[in-house]
């Protein structure tokens, strides 16, 4: 409806001419659909964003549900394998703030740990490796190629070991420094013993720091490792993970956990390390995913 109102007003302008004034008063539909449309777009724009990262878990954990439905068990699963100057594919506070929530999703039921990982900073791999060893269910680590540094820590604190016959974990001792000087607790220590008074501040730093991590994960390995070894047994495999001895990347096979009287459990099953293997080497899945078997499909397996 169009309503409009003249009125003379006695101001003139340029003398003789009335000045009009003309209300228009109208519903305009276009505009009141496009207000509709503009906030619902909103609305699942926001939806989206809340629940994006939860579709994209399902979506990724992918194969897990293959694993999971092959061993019976609940499935979590650490992989990092992009490498490059962009990611920080390792264990850090994502990786423990994401093993933190689902652990708690998984309210104490038995899970298989899948672990596909170089390692990651010291403060996160400890805090994770004391959320596993608190867990009131059983967990059981699984090695596909290699569980390494941070990830060997992982692995060890797990109730069982099962590694794939050229899989491997790795020496747990600090690795510290900055973009210019990077090594071992015991080079920086080395460094320091050769150059004495000359030893600069930083390395003096480094070096220091580094015997202080060295001893505070020795004592955690020591709390932590069972696998019902004797005092000697964990003391001389504690030692030969943290003394740097060996170079960070030396592998621990199979066959030399066992020498230390680890019970490790060989991988033999060729479908299972077939479904693992694709499963570390298909893009994606990176960080930390899980499946947790719905309790109706865990009572078709009893």
């Amino acid at each position: 409806m169009n309503e409009t109102i003249e009125s003379l007003v006695g101001l003139m302008v340029n003398g003789s001419i009335p000045l009009s004034v003309t209300v228009t008063s109208s519903t305009n539909w276009t505009q009141f659909f496009l207000t509709i449309t503009m906030t619902l777009i909103g609305s699942f724009g926001i939806l989206l964003l809340l629940y994006l990262p939860r579709w994209l878990g399902t979506l990724k954990a992918g194969k897990l549900s293959k694993i999971a439905k092959f061993t019976r068990k609940n499935v979590v699963m650490i992989k990092h394998t992009e490498q490059d100057l962009f990611s920080s594919a390792m264990i850090d506070q994502s990786c423990l703030r994401q093993m933190s929530e689902i652990m708690n999703e998984m309210g104490g039921q038995d899970f298989d740990l899948i672990l596909h990982t170089p390692g990651g900073d010291i403060f996160s791999s400890l805090a994770i490796s004391r959320l596993i060893k608190q867990y009131p269910g059983n967990i059981r680590a699984i090695v596909p190629m290699y569980s390494m540094s941070g990830g060997s820590l992982l692995a060890l604190s797990c109730k069982e070991l099962l590694m794939a016959p050229n899989a491997s974990l790795g020496p747990i001792d600090p690795q510290l420094g900055n973009l210019f000087k990077y090594g071992s607790a015991k080079s920086w220590d080395h460094i320091v013993k050769f150059k004495g008074k000359k030893a600069d501040d930083q390395s003096i730093s480094f070096a220091l720091i580094g015997q202080q991590y060295t001893k505070s994960i020795r004592a955690h390995l020591s709390n932590i490792i069972d696998f019902n070894l004797n005092n000697n047994q964990r003391t001389k495999l504690v030692k030969f993970l943290t003394d740097g001895t060996v170079e960070h990347g030396f592998p621990l096979t199979v066959t030399d956990l066992q020498r230390f009287g680890v019970p490790v459990y060989t991988l033999t099953n060729t479908r299972f390390l077939k479904i693992l293997g694709k499963m570390i080497s298909s893009n994606g899945k990176e960080g930390v995913n899980y499946y947790k078997i719905e309790k109706w499909w865990r009572k078709l397996f009893k």
